[in-house]
């Protein structure tokens, strides 16, 4: 009996695939990311964004070639504008701009502290801060995106951060530490079934939500939609839509650009309140999709989902 099971375990090509990747591939390559990580904290914040330029096009060539091609294509259908040279260097740059981010994971914590912030709109999230409202900061993946997260918390904000766990056990715990380490204040709140009530739970005590709109799910990136029409409900942003309603929170875009090695821009967008009803949720979510459209639009040289989007 127990014989049979295991061979039908065996030639169940779905049972060997996530056997494999969970006890050969994820260890081997979470073994290589340990390395690299810790390896990378001896180094200086301008060495370690230099290794980073490099290895992204390296990996994109070699480990990464099915999400190049990708990139390459969405591109073409994104900027028919441009010419070839011209969306490979957008290519180029931002398999750059992802390794890179991906070192400054190694040191977070000092790159917090030493890089240079400029702040477009800063009123805005002050005058939040002062009114110990609920608030719902929303945030696409351009730039380091994580260096937001002091930035808030030393304004006075109590976030928690809402996030999808990577597939990889050892990248994840390599992400929650790095994060750590940057502020022991910080707030992590893993997406899952019991994710919803804590956030139900802090805006109904007049603390922040920091949550990303430009969310992959079911192996596509949902948002921004650019031309597609896909469902939204069930995701990030129809979550913030009605998030904002049911406690009057004041939700606030927040986007970062990286200008320089230890040069970035915070740029936060116009708050607004989301007032109840059908209509005005769909008003809403367009507003939002209009938003990060037009921010990613600007920035897709930095924007982490342009290898995962599938147009």
């Amino acid at each position: 009996m127990k014989l049979n099971f295991f061979i039908q375990k065996i030639t169940n090509k779905q049972w060997r695939k996530h056997n494999i990747r969970y006890w050969l591939k994820d260890p081997f390559w979470g073994a290589l990311d340990y390395l690299m990580h810790y390896s990378l904290r001896y180094l200086s914040i301008t060495t370690n964004a230099k290794v980073g330029r490099f290895l992204g096009p390296f990996a994109a060539k070699y480990r990464f070639k099915a999400a190049d091609q990708r990139v390459k294509n969405n591109l073409a259908i994104l900027r028919p504008d441009l010419d070839e040279s011209a969306r490979n260097d957008i290519r180029h740059k931002m398999w750059q701009n992802i390794a890179q981010s991906m070192c400054e994971y190694s040191l977070l914590d000092k790159l917090s502290n030493k890089a240079k912030v400029t702040v477009e709109n800063q009123h805005y999230v002050e005058e939040a801060a002062q009114k110990n409202d609920p608030v719902i900061f929303v945030f696409s993946h351009t730039g380091n995106w994580e260096l937001r997260a002091k930035y808030l918390i030393d304004l006075g904000f109590n976030p928690r951060f809402l996030y999808n766990p990577v597939r990889n056990r050892f990248a994840l715990k390599i992400a929650i530490n790095a994060r750590t380490r940057m502020m022991d204040k910080i707030h992590l709140l893993e997406a899952s079934p019991y994710a919803m009530r804590a956030m139900c739970e802090h805006l109904a005590n007049k603390h922040a939500l920091w949550i990303a709109i430009d969310e992959y799910k079911d192996s596509q990136v949902l948002l921004p939609r650019l031309g597609r029409d896909l469902p939204i409900e069930n995701t990030n942003v129809s979550y913030v839509v009605r998030l904002a309603q049911h406690y009057n929170a004041t939700v606030i875009p927040i986007w970062t650009k990286r200008e320089q090695d230890l040069s970035f821009s915070i740029k936060v967008s116009k708050p607004f309140k989301v007032t109840k009803g059908e209509q005005e949720k769909q008003q809403a979510l367009a507003k939002l999709n209009h938003l990060l459209e037009e921010w990613v639009m600007d920035n897709l040289e930095q924007w982490y989902m342009l290898h995962q989007l599938r147009l």
